[in-house]
């Protein structure tokens, strides 16, 4: 008995114990504060006697600061954990799906979003999500189809109609596009989206003044939205306002002078006006700005008869799945 006791001793004197989780370590875990958040729940789950359900918790939590904080191995290592321990929460499912969808892992991303859905039917997120990544791969039958579930779980879900106008004018339902983006804007007053959806498609589709009309609502909106100040100038283009064109794209890029689409519009605005030096010069700058989606301004260059060399090989960076795949 006295050997046992000393060894207890021993053990507390070598490897003191952590710090016991507080009521503020429970707050701080649900908190806003990512910074909180992390330390909140990473005193919770240094504590392994708190049963299965709260560590679970805390991981899913704790995963969730680390994502939004941009650092994606952590947040995927933590929703590891936090389904080991809870395999029957679809929360975390649907975060771990999420995750995948947004360092491009599709396939990943619908299986844990189908776990999701498979333990909570009507969780009407999932379905917008999984529709996402069906969307992203290309398959814009099922990612329509489950927008149209998570609308009809939900029909007050704006995210649904937004995504499922976008899937629509893709597949050239420019009809049906446009009657989800109209519902956005109903469902989201004071909203641009709705309006940016919906310029776009009127513009896909022929309908200049109407999406002239929808650019405007954006700018009394915010009146120094690069966005809309861009889409106006898209518009002004298509209409042959070449001059007024110009002048939007310009505006656009003194508030963002890293927003490359507003380059490669205003380019495509001087090659139609038949300055090819400045319309050279602005695909050159949209494709520095995003050297990996930048076909169009390549095109555009060749067709100037201008070299337009494909980005280096040292700019490439590992897929992000490579990374999460080291923690599988």
């Amino acid at each position: 008995m006295r050997i046992g006791t000393f060894a207890i001793c021993a053990f507390w004197l070598i490897a003191p114990p952590a710090t016991a989780a507080t009521p503020a370590d429970f707050t701080d875990c649900g908190s806003h504060d990512l910074d909180r958040q992390i330390a909140g729940c990473s005193h919770i789950i240094d504590q392994p006697l708190f049963p299965a359900d709260t560590l679970a918790r805390a991981h899913h939590y704790r995963g969730l600061a680390y994502e939004q904080k941009g650092e994606f191995v952590k947040a995927l290592a933590d929703y590891n954990e936090a389904i080991r321990l809870g395999p029957e929460v679809a929360a975390a499912y649907f975060s771990r799906g999420k995750l995948y969808q947004e360092t491009s892992d599709f396939d990943r991303s619908i299986a844990d979003l189908d776990a999701a859905i498979r333990l909570d039917p009507k969780l009407t997120i999932a379905y917008d999500w999984r529709g996402l990544s069906y969307y992203f791969k290309g398959d814009n039958d099922r990612a329509i189809a489950d927008f149209d579930t998570a609308i009809r779980i939900d029909p007050g879900y704006a995210s649904g109609y937004w995504n499922r106008g976008n899937a629509r004018e893709i597949g050239h339902d420019l009809k049906g596009a446009v009657a989800d983006f109209s519902e956005v804007i109903r469902l989201e007053p004071g909203a641009m989206r709705g309006y940016s959806g919906r310029a776009m498609a009127y513009l896909a589709r022929g309908d200049s003044d109407l999406a002239l009309a929808d650019a405007e609502a954006m700018l009394r909106i915010d009146p120094a939205s690069y966005g809309a100040l861009k889409i106006r100038g898209d518009v002004y283009r298509t209409k042959g306002d070449l001059d007024r064109a110009i002048a939007d794209y310009a505006a656009a890029i003194k508030r963002n002078p890293g927003f490359a689409d507003a380059f490669h519009g205003r380019g495509v605005a001087y090659r139609m006006k038949g300055d090819r030096d400045r319309a050279g010069a602005d695909f050159r700058e949209a494709i520095r700005l995003l050297p990996y989606a930048s076909a169009e301004s390549r095109a555009e260059l060749r067709a100037l008869g201008a070299p337009a060399p494909e980005p280096a090989d040292s700019f490439k960076l590992p897929p992000a799945k490579d990374l999460l795949d080291s923690l599988k």
